[in-house]
């Protein structure tokens, strides 16, 4: 059997979408530090940047003064209530994201402050690889539930155990056995 997996849904935070309109250089002179590259993410104090798309980037937390980064070079959109945040932590989670996935999670390419976008299951995802044991994945709220039992059950099939966190209710659902059925 392969190390147990831990699935959380995460108590949201501050999500910004910043999308800067001309050059980078002046936004990142006045931020003090620069931001990823297309398929990149870094953590900068304690935010999490994330390249979206091309001239877009999604920041977790509320520490980097985005206002005064701008002027009129760009603007910021309060994303908070638009995603989901699911973490999965294991050995095993490169194994999970290829069930019903079509993205090559398993590639050693996708490492720790790397990004991408994809379907798994049929819903829309970011995966953001935090270190070699842990990713979170980014889905609209309505979705989340859906993504969460899927890999459940997902893991149920891989025979790794499982527990899935939920923060909305304070709950968690260890999968002892096989039957053992997602409760979010």
């Amino acid at each position: 059997m392969t190390d147990p997996l831990e699935i959380v849904v995460l108590a949201p935070e501050p999500l910004t979408q910043i999308e800067i309109w001309g050059d980078l250089a002046p936004v990142e002179h006045r931020l003090g530090a620069t931001l990823p590259k297309a398929g990149q993410s870094v953590t900068l104090n304690s935010s999490r940047v994330m390249w979206w798309e091309p001239k877009v980037w999604l920041v977790r937390g509320s520490d980097l003064d985005l206002a005064a980064a701008f002027a009129d070079d760009g603007a910021a959109i309060d994303l908070t209530g638009a995603f989901t945040r699911l973490r999965i932590t294991g050995a095993a989670w490169r194994e999970l994201l290829m069930i019903g996935g079509v993205f090559d999670a398993e590639s050693s390419n996708f490492s720790p402050d790397c990004i991408a976008g994809t379907v798994i299951h049929h819903l829309p995802v970011r995966l953001d690889v935090i270190d070699p044991q842990t990713v979170d994945a980014y889905t609209p709220p309505s979705y989340a539930a859906e993504l969460a039992h899927h890999w459940h059950a997902a893991a149920r099939r891989m025979e790794v155990a499982v527990e899935v966190i939920n923060w909305s209710n304070g709950t968690s659902r260890p999968n002892r056995d096989r039957h053992t059925e997602c409760d979010l």
